[in-house]
Order: structure tokens, then C-alpha cells, then sequence
């Protein structure tokens, strides 16, 4: 699997190539991202991700990118009317949920199906990221996997049913499994490590890990950009 890394570098990179592109509505400007800017892979990357993941990612150097060559901040009045704000920044939110939205509908239904369902498990499963700091890679992985287990055995026990029975970690990128990890740790961290959801607690990870998460139901990718964020324990 290529890097998601890479597929948001092209994204930027797509983003600063097209110059005269100004759509002067929300559609027409998702059209322009999705015929113009974006290659096959990097609509992928945005299918297999959650429309809150997206817009996290994308905001700054995509986001940037998009506002400057769309006018947002100059002269295209029409297209933050089509937004509805005037602001915009929240233009380019409304725009990148749209798309969002737009490369989904273009999508196999059941596919979709599928990740809608990861994306609720990863929301409905609260893990602890308690003792995760400057532990190693191998650790990070093998005690979120053991707590999605934990809290996926419990449901089951408690005769919940949910469409999806499992969710399996895997690794891309070739990192090296014995590298530090940097993890919430301080009393005013206390809500990002004690009880997060699976979600947030991946958000956080990985951008203090250099991986991003792409969904392949039932299995959940960590795709790390580097090998080795921390050769040394994080004194943080």
C-alpha cells in the first residue's frame, strides 16, 4: 500500500499547480478538486477515511492552497455566497466536507456500508493511552490491539451487535517497531489519555508518530510516514 503521506503530498501538490481554476459555486468547486487536483489514490485516501479525519488533514496544506487559487480570500464573492459565509476558512470547510460527501456518492455502496461501520466502531470504542509515552512502537500496537479486543469481547458479552465484529491493526511503512513513542501524558492531557475513543486516540498518535490511518474493513492500516519519529525517548 502506498503511503498516505504520499497521497496528501499530491494532494498539495495538485493544489499549488492549478492556477486559473475559481469555481464560483460549492459544486463546481468540488468538481475542480475532483477532476483537477486529485489523482485516482487520493480520492481513495479520502473515501477510506472519516469526513472528520479528512477535513483535519486537509485543512492547512490543501485547505491553504485551495483558498489562495479559488479567490477565497480575494475577489470570488460568488462562491463564498455559494458557501454561505463570508469567512473563508469556513468556506473551505464546507468545500472539503462537500467533497467528502461527493467522492463517497461515486463509490460502491456496500463499500461505503462497510467504512461507515468501521468509522462508528472506531468512534464507539474508548481505550486508554495510560503508560503509552516513551514505550516502544510494538508496544503502542499490541496494547491498542489488546484493548480493542477487550472492548469488542465485552459487547459482544453484554449481547450487543454491531455490523462489524472485529477490527485488526495492521502496519505500513516499515517502521521500525522498536522506535519511542510519544503519547499524552500530562494532568492537563488527562482527556486525550484516559478515556478517548479509538479515533481520537489514533488522531493523537499519529500525529505525534508520523502515521496516518487508512480504514480497509474489517482491518484498520497505520501507515507511518517515517521509521523512526523518536530514537530517543520524548522528554515531554
Amino acid at each position: 500500500m502506498k503511503s498516505t503521506l504520499a497521497a496528501i503530498l499530491t494532494i498539495v501538490l495538485f493544489a499549488s499547480a492549478a492556477f486559473a481554476d475559481q469555481p464560483k459555486t460549492v459544486e463546481e468547486a468540488v468538481q475542480v478538486l475532483k477532476t483537477k487536483w486529485l489523482q485516482p489514490k487520493d480520492r481513495d485516501w479520502i473515501l477510506r477515511n472519516s469526513k472528520d479525519d479528512v477535513l483535519n488533514r486537509l485543512y492547512m496544506g490543501f485547505g491553504t492552497g485551495m483558498r489562495n487559487q479559488f479567490g477565497l480570500w480575494g475577489n470570488n464573492q460568488a462562491l463564498r455566497d455559494s458557501c454561505g459565509t463570508q469567512n473563508p476558512e469556513v468556506c473551505s470547510v464546507v468545500i472539503i466536507n462537500r467533497l467528502w460527501e461527493s467522492v463517497r456518492s461515486d463509490a460502491d455502496p456496500e463499500l461505503v456500508r462497510q467504512l461507515e461501520c468501521q468509522f462508528q466502531l472506531a468512534q464507539a470504542i474508548h481505550v486508554s493511552l495510560k503508560g503509552f509515552n516513551q514505550t516502544t512502537t510494538v508496544y503502542m500496537i499490541r496494547h491498542l490491539q489488546s484493548q480493542i479486543d477487550s472492548r469488542l469481547a465485552a459487547l459482544a458479552a453484554l449481547g450487543v451487535s454491531g455490523c462489524q465484529s472485529s477490527l485488526t491493526l495492521e502496519v505500513a511503512g516499515k517502521p521500525n517497531m522498536d522506535c519511542y513513542v510519544a503519547a499524552p501524558h500530562r494532568r492537563e492531557q488527562l482527556k486525550l489519555w484516559e478515556d478517548p475513543t479509538l479515533a481520537q486516540a489514533l488522531a493523537v498518535l499519529g500525529t505525534e508518530n508520523a502515521f496516518k490511518t487508512v480504514n480497509y474493513p474489517p482491518k484498520l492500516t497505520l501507515d507511518f510516514v517515517r521509521q523512526c519519529q523518536h530514537p530517543k525517548a520524548p522528554l515531554y
